[in-house]
């Protein structure tokens, strides 16, 4: 256990959840860790997932049979954030414990510890061609690591506040970041340039992300609402509205056309993106909903919440 987890102490005695009615819809429930599941995250063939959770670990599960493989510990405290690289071999990991960490897809093992922010790492991206591994952090800084090193590539300063989330462009030639200040901002990856900044109209966004064509950017946070944005001018052209607490996670299907949103009202939402409808809610989760993904061939949403558990559900 690690130091901030000896302080605050873990749950890692029987959890006594509500009963709750839950969605039809739902195809298996993935039960090991022992604390709450921050991060959950698809591999690019959709036959695997990572988890990462507020019990330190990181964990590779097989889709099909919702069996867990392995188990990577080695972070001192919570699991913040996770990622898996578009070529299959590499996963990451950011914690409390002021680092990243890169780990091998197949065996589990820890390749690098990437050092160098000074507070919480609240998200990890690898980049489209899986070569540079970003993290943002609670220091106000985007840093780049090189995958095969470890080594930092370089500081990108400008926030002035806590970043919560970033998010790589499928091109790969922009990175947009978000946290505790009610802006977007849009940094050309090359130049490490912030070359653009647009109004949220909230005070604290959890997570943002582009969409597979690069022409749109969704975000969501405090306010309880998602948000679609042009990602060419900053123009607020959706406002999605129905979750009743704060939402932590959104992601955008492989066609660009739905968004799935998770949030602290423990339910998980799917999205039309041209009307900005709500096409269904998913109910089951009984503590607040963490993280989000949808699977590449569209069809499955993970879900990671509170209640230690990870669900997968069918796309309605």
């Amino acid at each position: 256990m690690g130091f901030i987890s000896k302080i605050f102490g873990k749950k890692e005695v029987e959890l006594k959840l509500p009963a709750i009615k839950e969605d039809i819809n739902v195809i298996k429930t993935m039960e090991g860790h022992l604390d709450r599941v921050l991060g959950v995250r698809f591999s690019t063939d959709g036959k695997k997932l990572v988890s990462g959770s507020f019990d330190e670990s990181v964990m590779l599960w097989d889709v099909e049979s919702g069996k867990s493989l392995f188990t990577m510990k080695g972070h001192e405290t919570w699991v913040e954030c996770i990622d898996y690289s578009r070529d299959g071999k590499r996963l990451a990991s950011g914690s409390t414990d002021s680092t990243a960490r890169i780990w091998d897809a197949e065996t589990g093992k820890c390749l690098h510890v990437c050092k160098g922010h000074d507070t919480a790492v609240r998200m990890v991206a690898f980049s489209p061609d899986s070569k540079v591994l970003a993290s943002c952090s609670r220091d106000t800084t985007i840093r780049l690591w090189d995958v095969e090193t470890g080594n930092e590539l370089s500081v990108w300063r400008g926030h002035k506040s806590y970043i919560e989330s970033l998010a790589y462009s499928h091109d790969g030639k922009k990175i947009v970041s978000c946290g505790e200040e009610p802006v977007l901002k849009i940094w050309d990856v090359e130049s490490g340039r912030n070359i653009a900044n647009y109004r949220t109209n909230d005070t604290l966004s959890h997570a943002v992300v582009f969409s597979p064509d690069d022409k749109l950017i969704a975000f969501c946070g405090r306010d309880a609402k998602v948000k679609i944005v042009d990602a060419a001018t900053g123009e607020i052209l959706k406002v999605l509205e129905g979750h009743e607490d704060a939402v932590r996670s959104v992601c955008f299907n492989p066609e660009g056309t739905k968004v799935a949103s998770a949030a602290n009202d423990e339910s998980i939402r799917l999205w039309d993106v041209a009307t900005g409808k709500q096409l269904h809610s998913y109910r089951g989760h009984t503590l607040e909903v963490q993280s989000v993904d949808i699977s590449p061939d569209g069809k499955i949403i993970a879900s990671g919440s509170d209640d230690r558990r990870i669900k997968l559900w069918a796309v309605v």
